[in-house]
């Protein structure tokens, strides 16, 4: 226990004289959030105005829609979604003069969304709810559900884009967190220290932990506690439940930076292990509603749930929003599942690999 104190020691000595990271996070935390909360304020602010969506139709006789038509303008009504049929009908010249929000034309074997840049936020509705059509009907065609439903939309009428923002993107930089660490493995490598400890009496649990919780540490005083302070005060940001909101950062710290230590140690190129952590990141990010809203994504529900920031991404935004989350368990989950693998796994490739 000793010997794992002095390293964790001298390894948050080593991280804080990388100041330059250290001060970037914050400062790049701050950025990206106004920035994207900018980008979409019109789309996420504008939801909570729409009481109601004017949606025109035109339904050929052929379209596999047509048997489904009665029952569809019904459980679109129920969303607050009126769907007026057109015979005939020209959609730019409906949506120019106002007569719809959304005018929608059904094919034989799909439809197409028809709508303008002021009615954005609208037609990412609509297309959302015919997502949803869609996976049912194919279940009641195969007999597993008796009806069409469409999908409640709660969370989004209620969600403003620096509330959102700024939560995602708390998140988003804390899945870095093992960044810190490339100064510590970096330094180690080019003074050969790994091959001291391969001949010291350190166990490799010892040299795992301490890089480990040396990171955890700076995550959590840096992101977790200032980041997260920082943003929530700037841009007056809705925790929701505090409880569930910083236990599940610190979940998220936990998890990500096992996880990150993985390509750190698979590859002694700093370059290559910091390129493959961020891609694997971005395209969890991109899936999870980091960079678009994961409630408008054109991604699949099956898609998003291979993306562990989506669990925590709709957790925190919903337990914001509502108070609670119905995601809250298979969120705790997969952070749990991910650190019970990438611990073991880091410890098991220290003590395979000769140098760290």
């Amino acid at each position: 226990m000793n010997k794992l104190y002095i390293m964790i020691k001298n390894y948050l000595k080593l991280i804080f004289r990388n100041k330059v990271m250290i001060i970037v996070v914050p400062i790049a935390t701050i950025l990206v959030v106004a920035a994207l909360a900018n980008a979409f304020h019109t789309l996420l602010d504008s939801a909570e105005d729409i009481s109601e969506i004017r949606m025109g139709y035109e339904m050929p006789a052929d379209s596999k829609y047509a048997m489904l038509e009665k029952m569809m303008v019904k459980s679109l009504a129920e969303q607050d979604i009126t769907a007026v049929a057109y015979e005939t009908g020209d959609p730019e010249q409906l949506l120019n003069d106002g007569d719809v929000d959304v005018f929608v034309a059904f094919e034989k074997d799909g439809y197409h969304i028809y709508g303008d840049d002021k009615k954005m936020m609208q037609c990412r509705m609509i297309q959302y709810v015919f997502f949803q059509v869609d996976k049912n009907m194919a279940a009641a065609i195969n007999g597993e559900v008796p009806d069409i439903k469409t999908a409640s939309l709660e969370t989004v009428k209620t969600s403003e884009a620096e509330n959102y923002y700024g939560i995602i993107e708390i998140v988003y930089f804390l899945s870095m967190s093992a960044v810190f660490l490339s100064f510590i493995y970096q330094t180690e490598r080019q003074n050969h220290i790994g091959i001291r400890f391969s001949v010291g009496n350190a166990s490799s649990f010892t040299r795992y932990m301490a890089k480990y919780l040396s990171c955890l540490i700076i995550a959590v005083l840096i992101q977790v506690v200032l980041v997260a302070a920082m943003v929530l005060s700037m841009f007056d940001v809705s925790m929701g439940n505090p409880v569930v909101f910083f236990g599940i950062l610190l979940l998220t710290a936990v998890a990500f930076t096992a996880y990150g230590m993985v390509f750190f140690q698979l590859f002694d190129n700093l370059a290559v292990a910091i390129g493959l952590l961020f891609m694997t990141l971005w395209f969890a990010g991109f899936v999870g509603g980091t960079f678009e809203t994961y409630m408008y994504s054109v991604f699949s529900e099956s898609l998003k749930r291979v993306s562990p920031l989506y669990y925590v991404n709709r957790t925190l935004v919903e337990t914001s929003v509502n108070g609670s989350s119905s995601m809250l368990g298979s969120c705790i989950i997969v952070l749990l599942a991910m650190t019970a693998v990438c611990i073991p796994l880091g410890v098991f490739i220290t003590a395979k690999k000769k140098e760290v």
